[in-house]
This record gives C-alpha cells, structure tokens and sequence, in this order.
C-alpha cells in the first residue's frame, strides 16, 4: 500500500477536528496497468493520478452517480475522461475516490469521487490549495456521493486534504441546498472548521407543473408572446419550418451538423468555435458519443427546409437535464431562432415524462433565458480551512482576493458583451 506524498512540515489538529487523517489508509494509482498488474487496491481512499488510472472504474463511477441524490454529468465517467484527456488542466488532475469501510468479507463499496488539483500561489499564497476541479466547460461542481453516505465521504476527502497538508480546499460552483451542501456544512460546523463563501447566484431553471400555454402565459408577458408568434410564423413562411427533438440521435451526423453550425457564427469567425480548436472539438465529441452511449444524450433544433437554424445540445442527469452548448444561424438572426428553440424547449420539458426538470447552466442574470425560464437554481462556491495554523489568515485574504477577483471578471463581461452588442447594431444598420 502506497501513500500520498505528506508535507515535511505537519502541523497539529485544531480542536474539534477529526484524527480520521492518521488511520486514513491511501493507496495512489498512475496507470491503469498497475490495478491489472497488482489486484484492485482495498484503501480508504484510492487516488487516482491519470485518465488511464480511471479506467478500470467505470461500472463503479457509473454506479455511483446513479446512487447519488445530486447530480453532475460533468462528474460521470466519461464526461470526466473527456475533460481530464482533452482540457486544459487535465492532465494535473487527481481523482480522489472514497470507499467505504471494509466488510468481513473485504468489500468496500464507492462513496464519494472527487476530482481536484493542488495549486501553489493561490493568489500569491505560498501555501497549498485544494481545488475542486472546474474547466472551461464547467457549469458544476457538485460531487458525486452516494445518497446516506455523504458526510462519511465528506469527512475522508477533508481528512485526505489535512494529511496533505492542505491550507485550504476550495469547492467551487456547487448546487445550494444539495446533499452535499448539506453535508459539507454539518462537517465543517462539527470540526469547527472555518468557512467563506467566495460566490452565490442563482441562474435560471425550469420546473413546473404547468402545461406549455400555462407556463408561457404565466410567466412571459402577452405582448412578448405575440413577439414570439410572430417571428416563427414569418419563419415559417419561408419554407418548412420544424422543431426536431432527439432522445437517441445519431451521433455523428448530429455533431457534423452541430459543429458546422456553430463555425458559421461569431465563434468561427473569432476562432472559437469548437471546430477550430482540436482539443475542446476532441472533448466535445467524446463527450455527446458516450452521453449517447448511455441515452443521455438530448438534441433539440430548428429546421428550415432540412436546413438547421438553431441546436442545443443537452444532457440527462437523473430525472432532470442540463443544457449545454447552442448554436444558431446568424443570417437568421433577426428572427430570434436560438430565443425560439429554448422557448419550444419549455414545451418539450413540461411534456416529458423523464423530465422532472431543466438547469439552462447559463450565467447569472443571463439577458436572454432568465426572462423566459422564470425559476431559479441557487449556486455555491466555498473555501474551507485545512488544519495549519496559518489556514486562518489564508482564508481570509484568499476569500477576499476570490471576490475582488471575481467583481472584476463581471465587470469585464459586461464591458464585453455591451461591445458585441454596439457591434452587432451597427452591422444591422
């Protein structure tokens, strides 16, 4: 049995936090060819230092994420084999899992995943950082515990971060009021560890019991709906018009025509489309072909004449879908088809019997979707204090450093998006 590398210096628990971290037993995975060399490793926590090292767990990734009451597809097996083989930061990524105790027998059952990296200069602290792994695709970090047995896990990935010395361990863009926003709570309240919270938004969400014409009726003014009859009936005047929804698509014809699309627009012409960039193309279609694998993949577009003018591409989580990347026709753009299609997506949602729910993943106080999807999901980031003596004062500088950080990043979204919009007035004129 291996063991996580320690820090030269370690310095004492406060009162009130568990000694979990010395009876911890670890075990560190590189590849996956030293679990098929060796025997499947029967730790606490087993540590999983590459992609490959992975591999040879996915029924138990799959199983957990079907045994938690939160969810994150980001978090599931191949949507993280995707992220960590083809995104930035991959490659620096562990994947902490956390089992349970053995049985007489010496099974042990996955309780927990979590995906972080160690940072130093956090801010330009000389310290040790944990950070719950988030990319440039990420729209949560909730992690994946199983449903009863999230404050064990909880406790083992903080008694994990303590052994390594952690100053701080960082949770990013978790779902508020979750069970494990539940659990991280009542772990850090009862070993009295200290807490901020660097980020709280809410972005909008759709559930109801309504049906369509209630819910639009509701919740959009009378005078928008007619705005919105009026452009699908012009567009419909040009031809054929449909709305096209796909539980199980075909794949590769949906991502041909879907990355297609996308390069006709501002991303393709700036260079951002996934097209253009082959890594996050790579993560993009790895991603779709194992969702569809799983029929967890769900495609939604508008067509004129066979001719997409707007798709969304989405995945299934439990009862509930989060949607993803979309992309339109911007010669149509007068005619609002990306507004249309997640308009029509209320609809498909209320109607469908899988669905319980749908997160629109988009950013708080989004111009477009929050003024059609009329609920609203509470998102979280926390830090939390590790165990030195010095994780005190961390805390407090890193937290106000985060926010600061973060006031400044808005304010250059904003200053961003008043551009393209100043921009995209004066091509229409």
């Amino acid at each position: 049995m291996t063991d996580i590398r320690r820090p030269s210096i370690r310095f004492g628990l406060k009162r009130g936090f568990s000694a979990e971290g010395d009876t911890l037993s670890v075990e560190t995975l590189s590849h996956a060819a030293r679990y098929l060399r060796d025997h499947p490793p029967s730790a606490d926590v087993v540590i999983l230092e590459s992609v490959d090292a992975l591999a040879p767990y996915r029924v138990e990734m799959e199983a957990l994420a079907a045994a938690s009451a939160d969810t994150n597809n980001q978090y599931e097996f191949h949507a993280l084999s995707a992220a960590m083989e083809h995104l930035r930061g991959g490659k620096d990524v562990r994947v902490a899992l956390i089992w349970s105790d053995a049985s007489e027998g010496g099974k042990r059952e996955l309780l927990g995943a979590v995906p972080y990296r160690v940072t130093y200069g956090y801010f330009g602290l000389p310290l040790p950082v944990w950070r719950v792994w988030y990319h440039i695709h990420s729209y949560v970090c909730t992690p994946l515990l199983k449903r009863g047995y999230e404050r064990q896990a909880v406790r083992r990935f903080m008694a994990l971060a303590d052994r390594a010395g952690a100053a701080l361990v960082e949770f990013p863009m978790f779902q508020s009021g979750s069970a494990f926003d539940e659990a991280l709570c009542e772990v850090v309240a009862r070993q009295q560890r200290r807490l901020a919270e660097t980020d709280r938004h809410e972005r909008a969400f759709l559930k109801s019991s309504l049906s369509e014409e209630e819910y639009l009726a509701a919740h959009i003014r009378k005078k928008k709906r007619k705005e919105f009859n009026r452009l699908w009936n012009r567009l419909s005047e040009l031809g054929d018009l449909r709305l096209a929804v796909y539980n199980q698509p075909d794949v590769e014809d949906w991502l041909k025509r879907f990355l297609w699309l996308e390069s006709l627009g501002w991303k393709g012409k700036r260079g951002t489309a996934l097209k253009a960039d082959a890594d996050q193309r790579a993560f993009f279609e790895n991603l779709c072909r194992g969702a569809a694998a799983q029929g967890k993949l769900h495609c939604t577009e508008i067509t004129l004449d066979g001719k997409p003018l707007a798709m969304l591409s989405s995945f299934r989580a439990g009862d509930g879908l989060y949607t993803f990347k979309i992309a339109f026709d911007e010669e149509y753009s007068r005619y609002s088809p990306g507004v249309l299609l997640m308009l029509k997506l209320i609809g498909e949602v209320l109607r469908d019997e899988r669905t319980a729910w749908a997160d629109s993943c988009a950013i708080p106080g989004h111009p477009m979707i929050d003024h059609i999807w009329a609920e609203r999901r509470g998102m979280r980031s926390v830090l939390v204090a590790g165990s030195s003596p010095l994780a005190g004062p961390a805390l407090r500088y890193a937290a106000a450093a985060t926010k600061l950080a973060e006031k400044l990043r808005a304010a250059l979204r904003e200053r961003y998006h008043a551009f393209r919009k100043e921009r995209e007035n004066e091509q229409n004129d």
